[in-house]
């Protein structure tokens, strides 16, 4: 009798547990986790799984990987599938890392033979159901991919955004519409959010994930929200938070621009009343 009460009571744990997780999806150490077979490049793959309030799923240790194999396998048979992680390079402080999308270190690695590779110009990882060993794809590839989803997921009010709550807390939107830089500023208003900040190395990371993605070149040109409020040549955001991070390709900036993303994905700065596209942060709070 001890040991049928038990059972009752495990399993209505279990259940009042599960009943956080999606429908299609399995819990694993109270994250709710989803395989999908349709076949997204990197990016879209994380922008699914964002819209819907996750991220691409993270392996902090062996058992996770193991788990995340076994629940891939039926849905996406053979075929490797992206996870979240992904490589930076900061080519202003030459500091380059592998990272994961919800914003954790590499503590835990299960490379392939031979991996990582460093001969493509994007690179991003998948995982191989066979035997859950990890390889270096070109981030375009489409591929399956399994998204990760836990309590603490927020999805973005504004339809069609993307949510990035553990690098940016908010949700963030290229706008493709060729606007000055106060016309930008005033479109985002709209949506109650701001020219986008950028503070480290992940958030600018995936701000050029996000324009690679779009294909937007290294030499395109995309407003973000530095500008000159004094005309005298310091720059601050248009949020009001610190200039607490730099990606700037010239050290001379000179008075009156506003600030872009420009060649090579850094930052410079152009005539304010030049139109470009922009991005949008809405903040959670």
């Amino acid at each position: 009798m001890a040991f049928l009460l038990f059972c009752i009571s495990f399993f209505a744990l279990f259940i009042s547990t599960f009943a956080n997780c999606r429908p299609d999806g399995t819990l694993y150490n109270d994250i709710c986790y989803v395989a999908y077979s349709d076949q997204r490049s990197f990016y879209d793959a994380e922008a699914h799984c964002a819209q819907e309030g996750g991220h691409l799923a993270a392996i902090h240790d062996a058992f996770t990987n193991k788990f995340l194999t076994d629940l891939a396998k039926p849905i996406v048979g053979i075929e490797n599938y992206w996870i979240g992680g992904y490589y930076f390079n900061n080519l202003n402080t030459y500091n380059a890392f592998w990272t994961w999308v919800d914003y954790e270190g590499f503590e835990y690695t299960n490379w392939g033979p031979g991996q990582p590779l460093y001969n493509l110009s994007s690179y991003c990882t998948v995982q191989i159901p066979l035997n859950g060993k990890w390889s270096v794809v070109e981030c375009t590839t489409g591929k399956p991919y399994v998204c990760e989803y836990t309590n603490a997921s927020q999805s973005c009010p504004i339809t069609g955004w993307t949510t990035f709550s553990n690098v940016f807390n908010g949700c963030i939107q290229l706008m493709e519409n060729s606007y000055t830089w106060p016309n930008a500023v005033s479109s985002c208003e709209d949506y109650g959010a701001n020219l986008i900040s950028i503070h480290n190395d992940y958030q600018q990371s995936l701000v050029r994930l996000l324009l690679f993605d779009a294909q937007i070149s290294e030499q395109g040109i995309v407003w973000i929200g530095l500008h000159d409020p004094r005309n005298d040549g310091n720059y601050t955001w248009i949020d009001s938070t610190k200039l607490d991070y730099k990606y700037f390709d010239t050290s001379d900036l000179s008075k009156d621009y506003c600030g872009v993303i420009h060649n090579d994905y850094q930052w410079g700065i152009y005539d304010c009343s030049n139109g470009c596209y922009y991005f949008c942060l809405y903040p959670f709070e």
